[in-house]
């Protein structure tokens, strides 16, 4: 987001100013002689120029301001008043306590809060007169830009309002940003924690067993879902920032950043692949919500990040494109090998990047079965906007949550299904194309035979086939992961709902 485009809105004269500033005079003396109280609080914002109310500054005066109701009770309210306007917004709190342990409890506000710098929060007792720092014994309040006394720099008029409004504008971004970052990464993490903690899981690392999977354990994914939540943040941030660049653009930036999520995954895991192709889905949904939300607030409408989604996976198709060119150039017996080591993930965020022991130019597995098969995988299902997910995975989740299953068998299920459905790498990659398409028929029976009472036993009988098979749906589990992902979204407030009838048709990809 651009910092001028944050403070936008009416500005207000100089005139209208004044006024307001009598009706706040006459609404304080009025709330004082109420005999109510025996202190009032005021709240404001302190905005710079002649635009006083913005989308940001409008949501923080809010925020703060429930803030207040739930904290200024602990002194008793009297009375309150709320007032918004174009010259600024605006409350009143007439309290039943003394003015001094008020006023401590607001500064601890003003000195502690991301945007305490912008808050007014100024309290007076029945006489009218305004409680001062120097009256607790405390220093006077910081200059936005240079950190001395505000009343100096104020009076000496040291800096220009230009500067001025680039500072407040920079902390409503980053308090915003920020805020909506943690949300994003928590939902993705979630996602990640949740998808490996669903039990049973048929051929998956689990709380039960390893599947098909002698290299990594439960707590292996769980390091490797710490190490990522810095870089989801990462991923949001770098779709805010730069949302007035191009799509290809800001891939490119989520493509540097996923390399160096994948290195902190491999780290974390001493050279496992547990999360690659979740670091991929997850830069990409990640990026979008930073980009759709800079220019909206909460929640965000499910088809526009949707569609986000689409356009920065799209990019990453060229990457297929030329390996496909590359591989026309040779014969079919040189340019695969279906038999490399293999792991859950199938898709990395470059071609380039890969575990330490592999060789510079070996190939994803991803990659290996869209040579061989021309299924696009992780990056298919990207630039399509994750129909696996939210047009299998997630309904499938409501559905049995509907049913009043419980999160974790829900989700269970909700693999089942996606498993019925989809083309998944990993199967072809581990058992073939007639195998992998067999194990989908399979799933498909057994949907329509499984009862509440049955479905823990029908899993568990096939996680048992699916070890000895030496099967593993790794792309299910990422696409279940997804899935729990957008569930999360939907449920903190985030996103609006995702209604599958209402999203383009479009064919679920292979994955």
């Amino acid at each position: 987001m651009n910092l001028t485009d944050v403070i936008t809105g009416t500005p207000v004269t100089s005139e209208e100013l004044r006024a307001a500033r009598n009706r706040r005079i006459l609404k304080k003396w009025e709330l004082l002689s109420a005999g109510d109280g025996s202190c009032l609080v005021e709240f404001s914002l302190n905005i710079a120029g002649a635009v006083k109310v913005f989308p940001f500054a409008r949501a923080a005066f809010r925020e703060e301001l429930r803030e207040l109701q739930e904290k200024l009770g602990h002194f008793s309210i009297k009375n309150t008043k709320i007032c918004e306007e174009p010259t600024g917004d605006h409350a009143f709190f007439l309290l039943d306590s003394p003015e001094i342990p008020v006023k401590q409890f607001l500064v601890s506000i003003e000195e502690s809060h991301p945007l305490g710098r912008l808050f007014n929060l100024d309290v007076c007792g029945l006489d009218g007169v305004s409680v001062k720092r120097q009256d607790l014994h405390l220093l006077p309040r910081t200059c936005l830009v240079c950190g001395g006394d505000a009343n100096t720099c104020l009076a000496q008029k040291r800096h220009s309002m230009e500067l001025i409004q680039w500072q407040t504008a920079k902390l409503f971004n980053d308090h915003f940003r920020d805020r909506s970052a943690d949300l994003a990464a928590s939902a993705a993490v979630r996602g990640l924690l949740y998808e490996v903690s669903t039990t049973p899981k048929p051929g998956l690392v689990d709380r039960n067993n390893s599947g098909s999977h002698s290299d990594m354990d439960f707590f292996t994914f769980l390091d490797s879902s710490a190490s990522l939540i810095p870089w989801f943040r990462e991923f949001f941030c770098l779709g805010w920032d730069h949302a007035d660049e191009a799509d290809e653009q800001i891939f490119e930036r989520l493509r540097y950043a996923g390399q160096r999520a994948e290195t902190a995954m491999f780290s974390a895991t001493h050279g496992i692949n547990t999360h690659k192709g979740l670091v991929f889905a997850s830069a990409i949904l990640c990026g979008a919500l930073g980009k759709v939300h800079a220019g909206k607030s909460l929640p965000l409408p499910a088809e526009e990040v949707l569609s986000e989604c689409r356009k920065l996976g799209s990019c990453s198709l060229g990457d297929l494109a030329k390996l496909s060119r590359h591989q026309n150039k040779l014969s079919p017996a040189s340019s695969i090998d279906m038999n490399s080591q293999d792991s859950r993930g199938s898709m990395p965020m470059d071609t380039k990047n890969h575990p330490p022991q592999a060789e510079p130019s070996a190939l994803s597995n991803g990659e290996r079965i869209f040579s061989a098969y021309g299924i696009q995988g992780a990056r298919g299902e990207a630039a399509a906007g994750f129909p696996s997910a939210v047009r299998i995975g997630l309904p499938a989740l409501k559905k049995w949550l509907a049913a009043c299953f419980s999160l974790n068998d829900a989700a269970a299920m909700a693999l089942l299904t996606l498993i019925s459905e989809v083309d998944d790498t990993n199967m072809v990659h581990r058992g073939g194309p007639e195998l992998a398409k067999k194990s989908k028929e399979q799933a498909k029976h057994l949907l329509s035979a499984v009862t509440n009472d049955s479905f823990k036993e029908i899993l568990s009988s096939l996680d048992e086939q699916y070890i000895a098979m030496h099967l593993s749906p790794g792309g299910c589990a990422d696409l279940l992961a997804v899935s729990l992902m957008f569930h999360f979204l939907e449920t903190c407030g985030m996103i609006s709902p995702v209604i599958s009838s209402s999203l383009p048709h479009r064919r679920p990809p292979s994955m």
